[in-house]
């Protein structure tokens, strides 16, 4: 299947631009070409129309002779008062404009009144072609100046003593060809300058918005390879500095994970190594050695064999939460029964090596829950083991166990060093280590801090850590309690 060649963002740009630039351009030659007839005879009917109306409201002020004046002049219209004689009681015209009244006299006027007061005081007529001589253009030549449309506007207004009052407007409609003629070839020198303006305006802007961008592009391909010494550049464009900031935070901490991962790499190898070196020691001093084969050497090759295999499960189950392959099974659980259950296995630790591992609880004698049990039974394991390794010279863990309001609550306390403050945001993260000097573990993998931030979120669980240093560290977490229908 062929592949349809993409567009870049640049053509696209200028491509826009260059439409609403045709866009406008045409609706500017259909306005003052094609339209502008329209618009003017639509525009001089409705100045006569308003005209019209002005001066029959206004007819009994003092000033109308000066009212009717301003309004011809500033209109191109001409005017005439009709009592209801039909004789003119004001007349005007404005700048000399030639009237179809020159041309009709009062008394005819009246079949514009009596046409008015049928249709409900207003009423308005065009006549066609009619012909106008202007009196220069006819001392001169004789002609007509042009065909030219009238429009007719009459207003009746009762008068306080019975009678009535016509207000008649005259409105010539030239045409405004030479205009458009004119306004063509004015057209046509803009819409050449203004396409090759807009055009070099249009690149140079498409241009300028996609140089930052492509070069962001560059920079981030850079960054695919592994280089976290690319720095993303600034522009002037807002929305770039913003992407580029954006990528700029996501290549710090990218460089932080990747370091953190080649540290993991190495401390894992470190854990890894260890046990095998002390399976393969004890495995030849028993073949070449007669007499070796104890119960001691062997129960040796046993605890790093567990060792080993606990250590490849947890980098297993971290890879299975990571890619969502882990599912939780919840199900009724005592966690008086879970944690008294587990104890039993730290048996040899606390007689061989003066451990002490307290389990408080108080007056609780189960604390009814719901969970996963196997992935419950492996938070617990992994949070005594990080307190095993790190608990002070006292090698004490305590347990404890409390009703919390509606979730019961487990603190797992050591006695150790403690952890910096600045340090407790980030040490449930996947590869961050408190120390950076990589200590083997008395038990577990070392990597099971983040197996518990992953089970205890797929529970929605609460969980934290609080941690005073030189005195210890408390990491906790609550469940909701069982209702007694769930129970």
């Amino acid at each position: 299947m062929k592949t349809k060649r993409k567009i870049s963002l640049k053509w696209r740009i200028f491509a826009a631009l260059t439409g609403i630039l045709a866009l406008i351009l045409v609706l500017l030659w259909l306005c003052q070409t094609v339209f502008l007839n329209s618009f003017y005879k639509t525009v001089k009917v409705y100045e006569a129309k308003s005209a019209a109306q002005t001066i029959a409201a206004n007819l009994y002020d003092d000033d109308i002779e000066l009212q009717i004046a301003a309004a011809c002049t500033a209109h191109d219209i001409s005017v005439k008062v009709l009592n209801h004689s039909y004789n003119t009681v004001y007349a005007s015209s404005g700048r000399e404009m030639p009237s179809f009244f020159n041309n009709i006299p009062d008394s005819e006027l009246s079949a514009f009144s009596e046409k008015a007061q049928e249709n409900g005081g207003t009423y308005s007529e065009y006549f066609e072609g009619f012909r106008l001589e202007t009196a220069q253009s006819g001392k001169q030549s004789g002609k007509p100046r042009a065909d030219v449309t009238s429009f007719i506007v009459a207003t009746v207004v009762a008068d306080q003593a019975g009678g009535y009052y016509t207000v008649v407007v005259n409105a010539n409609i030239t045409p405004v060809d030479s205009v458009i003629t004119t306004l063509r070839v004015i057209l046509i020198v803009v819409t050449v300058l203004t396409v090759l303006g807009a055009l070099i305006a249009a690149f140079i802007l498409s241009a300028g918005l996609t140089k930052p961008l492509k070069k962001l592009s560059d920079e981030a391909k850079e960054l695919a390879t592994g280089d976290y010494a690319v720095t993303f550049e600034p522009s002037s464009i807002k929305e770039v500095d913003e992407l580029a900031d954006s990528l700029n935070y996501a290549k710090t901490e990218l460089g932080k994970i990747d370091s953190l991962q080649k540290e993991l790499v190495a401390n894992i190898s470190h854990d890894l190594r260890t046990p095998l070196t002390l399976i393969t020691g004890y495995a030849e001093v028993m073949r070449d050695i007669p007499g070796e084969v104890t119960e001691e050497n062997l129960q040796v090759i046993i605890d790093e064999s567990n060792r080993l295999t606990s250590l490849v499960s947890d980098v297993l189950d971290i890879s299975k939460f990571s890619a969502g392959a882990q599912k939780m099974q919840p199900e009724p659980v005592d966690l008086v029964a879970e944690i008294n259950g587990i104890i039993p296995r730290y048996n040899k630790l606390m007689e061989r090596d003066n451990y002490h591992i307290i389990f408080e609880h108080g007056a609780l004698q189960s604390a009814p829950v719901t969970a996963d049990s196997t992935a419950l039974l492996q938070v617990l394991y992994n949070l005594i083991n990080n307190a095993v390794s790190y608990t002070g010279e006292d090698k004490t863990v305590t347990i404890h166990l409390e009703e919390d309001g509606e979730n019961y609550t487990v603190h797992i306390i050591d006695t150790g060093e403690g952890i910096p403050e600045d340090k407790l945001p980030y040490i449930w993260d996947r590869y961050y280590k408190v120390d950076k000097n990589h200590r083997r573990a008395q038990m577990g993998s070392g990597l099971g801090l983040s197996i518990v931030k992953q089970i205890l979120d797929a529970h929605g669980a609460a969980y934290g850590v609080t941690s005073t240093l030189g005195e210890g560290s408390d990491f906790w977490f609550s469940l909701a309690k069982n209702s007694e229908r769930d129970a």
